[in-house]
Parts: C-alpha cells; sequence; structure tokens
C-alpha cells in the first residue's frame, strides 16, 4: 500500500494492550455471547440504515473485544454516515482519526483507506457549509469590527483545512485505485470524480471518470438486483445489506448526474443538463436541488408550463420536512414565482 503516514493514536494503542490482556485472560461464555449479539445487532442496523443503532453495537462489541476489524469499520463507517447527514465536523473529525488508526494497523487493508478517502471528502464538503454560513453572517449590518475579523479568519482556516482534505482525499482514493482487484472499485470512482470536481478546474479529469463511475454503478446494481430477484433463499440480514447498495448507488449517481448536469450548464449546453435530469426523473432521483435548477432552465427556455410543474415539485418535496407550507420560509417565495410565471404564461397564450 505504499508509504504510510503517521501511528496508531493512543486510543488504537490502548485498544491494542487492552485487546491482549482479554486474550489473555479470555472472555467467559456469557461475554462470547453478548459478543456475537452486538456484532451481529451492528451489522443489522447498520445493513438497514440505522446508523446510530449500529454505532451503539459497534461500540459495545469493541468494549468486550477491542481491535475486532470488522466491528471497528462499522464504528468508523457509522460516524462518517452520522456525520455527513447531520453536517457534525466533529463526528466526521472522528471518523477520519478512525480510519487512519484502523490504516496504520492494517496497513493491507483497502477497506480503511477508501473509508479514509471518502471521510476526507465528507469533512471537506461539510467545510464549505460552514463557509457559506460565515460568508453569510458577514453580511450582518450589525456585527462589529472584531466580530468580522473573526469570522474572516473563521473562513480563511476552513478554506485552507478544506483544500487539505480535499488533497487527502485525492491520495487516499488514488491509492486504491492503485491496486489491479480494486481500479474498477465504483465507489473510489465516484469519489475520486467528486473530489476533483470539488477542487475546482479539473472538470476535464473529472468528467471522463464520472461515465466511468455511472457505468460501474449500473453494472454492480444490475448484479445486486439480479442476486435478490434469484436467490429466495438470503436470509433478511443479506437481502437487507442487498437493499443498502441500492441505495447507496443510486445516492452515487445523483451525485454523478448532477455534477455532469451542473458542468454541461455551464459550459452553455442546456440539452446536455435536460438530458441528465431526464435521466434522472427516469430513475426517481431527482431531489428538491434538481427541480429547483431545472425550473430555472425552463423558464429562460420559455417553457413556463414545465417551470411552474417542477417548482411544484420542489415545493412538494420540501413539504416532507414541514407540516404545513407556512412553516417552509421559502414557501411563500416559490407561490410568488409560481403566479407570476402562470401570469406570464397567460399572457403570451393566444385567446
Amino acid at each position: 500500500m505504499g508509504v504510510r503516514r503517521g501511528r496508531p493514536g493512543l486510543r488504537r494503542a490502548a485498544a491494542i494492550l487492552l485487546a491482549a490482556l482479554v486474550s489473555g485472560c479470555g472472555l467467559s461464555k456469557a461475554e462470547e455471547a453478548r459478543l456475537d449479539v452486538h456484532r451481529a445487532n451492528a451489522s443489522d442496523f447498520f445493513a438497514r440504515s440505522d446508523y446510530q443503532r449500529a454505532l451503539q453495537q459497534a461500540n459495545k462489541a469493541l468494549d468486550l473485544q477491542p481491535g475486532d476489524a470488522t466491528m471497528e469499520l462499522v464504528r468508523a463507517h457509522c460516524m462518517l454516515r452520522i456525520g455527513t447527514a447531520t453536517k457534525n465536523g466533529v463526528l466526521l473529525d472522528e471518523s477520519l482519526t478512525a480510519f487512519e488508526e484502523m490504516r496504520d494497523e492494517w496497513p493491507d487493508d483497502d477497506r480503511s483507506e477508501l473509508g479514509l478517502g471518502s471521510a476526507h471528502l465528507a469533512r471537506a464538503l461539510s467545510l464549505e457549509d460552514e463557509i457559506a454560513h460565515a460568508e453569510k453572517r458577514l453580511e450582518s449590518e450589525f456585527l462589529s469590527d472584531a466580530g468580522r475579523q473573526a469570522e474572516q479568519e473563521r473562513i480563511t482556516t476552513a478554506q485552507e483545512a478544506r483544500v487539505g482534505h480535499l488533497r487527502d482525499a485525492e491520495t487516499s482514493l488514488r491509492e486504491v485505485l492503485s491496486h489491479p482487484l480494486q481500479k474498477d472499485n465504483p465507489i473510489a470512482v465516484t469519489d475520486l470524480v467528486l473530489v476533483l470536481h470539488a477542487q475546482g478546474n479539473r472538470d476535464a479529469e473529472a468528467l471522463p471518470l464520472a461515465d466511468q463511475a455511472l457505468r460501474l454503478l449500473d453494472e454492480n446494481s444490475g448484479l445486486t438486483q439480479t442476486q435478490l430477484d434469484k436467490n429466495t433463499r438470503l436470509s433478511p440480514a443479506s437481502r437487507l445489506e442487498l437493499d443498502q447498495r441500492l441505495k447507496a448507488n443510486k445516492e452515487k449517481e445523483l451525485s454523478l448526474r448532477d455534477l455532469l448536469a451542473t458542468a454541461a450548464l455551464q459550459r452553455g449546453d442546456t440539452d446536455g443538463f435536460l438530458a441528465q435530469m431526464q435521466l434522472l426523473e427516469q430513475r426517481g432521483l431527482l431531489d428538491e436541488v434538481q427541480y429547483w435548477n431545472r425550473a430555472g432552465v425552463y423558464e429562460k427556455l420559455g417553457r413556463l408550463d414545465l417551470a411552474v410543474a417542477d417548482l411544484e415539485s420542489y415545493l412538494r418535496l420540501r413539504s416532507r420536512r414541514f407540516t404545513s407550507y407556512e412553516q417552509d420560509d421559502r414557501a411563500p417565495e416559490v407561490f410568488r414565482r409560481i403566479e407570476a410565471l402562470r401570469e406570464r404564461q397567460a399572457a403570451t397564450t393566444p385567446h
């Protein structure tokens, strides 16, 4: 796997020492039974995307058997998934530390290197949100000079950290892909595409890789679906794991096609943008952002009825997070825009 950075941290060293002590005295039958239950529960909850409970069970398993490679991976991936979903930088940093320690301890295991690359990418993307929020605070008229300086320093620090995380993500992902058996790993290829795009001015490298990643994801999803359809003897846990793989592939496809659509729009290729949106729609993958962006394109093209339809879909998707439109602070603005589009459409429609 090449040159390794760093050394196992104090937590890892303590875990190894404790593992040796446990191994020396052995677990009782009752402890072994509990360990088996925690391991099984952790895997089951992870397959169900219940990462909070999977994390709890993995931690309990590791309390009994420190250094368990599978439970360490489950734990790190749970922190990565939860941190990504909640945009929790602290939790993402903990997942980074966990993957780094695993990589140092098991240097020939590509899973830890791949997890590390994904974690660096997730942390970089979370920093983008932190930067955007800080820039928004800078717009306040009530910010003191000292407060403004503090926000600017926070932005500079976050920008530097983001660059570092993207660089480290690319290093780890290319390390994984350099191995003959991993050169077509769909997760590694997909995350590398997203890293290159996030770095800016590297879409010439990213776009061909995006096509490769989409092909790999499609092949992987096809094989997975075949396993689900033809293997009637799959255990519930195995079936859930395969369902989870399909779900993850769809999320990756959404990210890739959105990237391709954005790149097409930036170079003025409206047809290319709409083609990617159509593919996402056919697969049931259009999200709020895509409906909003496509509505803007349809409006510029004068296809006002389609723009209205997309804005209505945008509101319906947002309504899943609110009990009523009154609670959605964006709803009034969108309703006004829909009404204005309908008025324009009525004015241009022959009577």
